[in-house]
Formats: C-alpha cells, sequence, structure tokens
C-alpha cells in the first residue's frame, strides 16, 4: 500500500493529506456547530420583558409612598424611579395621596410596571380623592429566594438577577431603587414582591450583603391592590444551605 507524507518545502500536499485534512476541518466544523447548538438549547429563555430607554411619554395619576413609591394610573401601579441608579423617595415624600403629573419611560415584565421618570416633568395636580385600596395583613410568612433590585429586574438589564448581576443591583439598591424579594414556587414560576424592614423601612444599605443569594427570610406579608409587601428584619435572615 502507497504512504503518502507531506514535504514541508513543498508547495502542495499530496491528494490524499489533502483530502484527509478537509474531511477532518469538516468534522470538528460540523460538531463545533452542534456544540453551540446544544448549548443555545439548553439555555434558560430570557423573560419577557423591556425599557423603552429615552421613550417618556405623559402620566398621571395618584401617588402612593409606601412601600415605595409608586403612580396609581388607572388600573395600573407603576413603581417610580429615576434615571441611572437612583430612587425617587425624596420627590414623593410628604405628597402621599396627591395627583401628579410626570413624564417616564416604561419598564416591564409581565404584570409589574414601573417607570424611569424625568424627575423635572414632576408636577402636582388637583387632587380627585384617594382611590387606592388599602393595605391587607396576611399574616406571618416564612420564604426563600434573592433579593433583587426591581428596576434591573423588571427590564434594564436581562437577566436582572443572580451573582452575575450582583454589582449592578447593589449599586441601584445604594441608589434608593425599590428593594424586591424574588420567590420562585415548585414549578419555576416567580412572583416578586416588594421588601421592607419592619414598620415599613426602607432597607438599602441592611441589606447590601444579602443580594442575590438564596437565602430564608421570616416576615410579616401585606397586599396592596396587585402589590405583595414583605416586612422583615435582616438580623433574621439566613443563607439557604
Amino acid at each position: 500500500m502507497k504512504e503518502f507524507f507531506y514535504i514541508g518545502y513543498q508547495p502542495r500536499a499530496s491528494p490524499a493529506i489533502r483530502h484527509s485534512v478537509r474531511r477532518a476541518i469538516l468534522a470538528l466544523a460540523l460538531i463545533s456547530l452542534l456544540v453551540v447548538a446544544v448549548l443555545a438549547l439548553a439555555q434558560s429563555p430570557f423573560a419577557a420583558s423591556a425599557f423603552a430607554l429615552g421613550q417618556y411619554r405623559d402620566y398621571e395619576g395618584e401617588l402612593i409612598a409606601w412601600p415605595y413609591p409608586m403612580l396609581l394610573s388607572g388600573n395600573t401601579r407603576y413603581l417610580l424611579v429615576g434615571p441611572g441608579k437612583f430612587g425617587v423617595a425624596e420627590i414623593v415624600r410628604g405628597h402621599d395621596g396627591e395627583q401628579a403629573r410626570l413624564r417616564g419611560a416604561l419598564i416591564s415584565r409581565g404584570s409589574d410596571h414601573m417607570l424611569e421618570i424625568d424627575p423635572a416633568s414632576f408636577h402636582l395636580q388637583p387632587s380627585v380623592g384617594n382611590s387606592r385600596q388599602p393595605s391587607i395583613d396576611l399574616g406571618p410568612i416564612t420564604l426563600t429566594c434573592e433579593i433583587v433590585d426591581t428596576k434591573c429586574h423588571l427590564g434594564v438589564m436581562n437577566p436582572g438577577e443572580g451573582k452575575l448581576h450582583r454589582e449592578c443591583a447593589v449599586r441601584c439598591l445604594s441608589g434608593g431603587a425599590p428593594v424586591g424579594f424574588l420567590v420562585r414556587d415548585a414549578t419555576g414560576n416567580t412572583r416578586l414582591l416588594l421588601l421592607v424592614g419592619s414598620v415599613g423601612r426602607f432597607l438599602g444599605q441592611e441589606i447590601l450583603d444579602w443580594v442575590a443569594e438564596p437565602i430564608t427570610i421570616p416576615g410579616q406579608l401585606f397586599r396592596q391592590g396587585p402589590s405583595l409587601i414583605l416586612q422583615a428584619e435582616p438580623r433574621k435572615f439566613s443563607r439557604r444551605e
């Protein structure tokens, strides 16, 4: 059987060697494409979330200061945040239950909505009466999952959760973004709760060491309209084994 070998100083390899190399390259290319396809299909899809960056629209409604700044406009509640990594608690403080007009860019994920507002557009309007639903105490509960910053989680980043997002979440929460607590049920479906301290205080700096980790939180659960609110104390948090 005739054997072929390649001599480096020759301009071309023998036909047998050329054919073998081509077959090997083609096989490796197909295997690489197959591996990429399998890895892509194995990834969880991104959440159906969106951020209308820079697309400001006019909104009017009733201001809600607790547990976090919100605008109740029609049948929709919008959490409110400022541009960048800042909250708007100072703007809304003292105006709970009053009517306001503002411009905001919509952030949404499923049935949860938020507005990144232009602070200069914030104007109070004549009051037309309080239309909100009262808070309902649902009793004590212990929940397990992770703390997230609501601005990124609801659509500014995707995915806006997990350890890879930790540093960004810490900065958003330090700047006053509403604190969220992401709960998953046995089927993997998620629900976003709002997290506050006892007597409803903002937890900001107190919970930064707990962000983006699986933890267990005992607390008191409240419902305010469609929002679920967990009042809890960081000293009672525990990391899940």
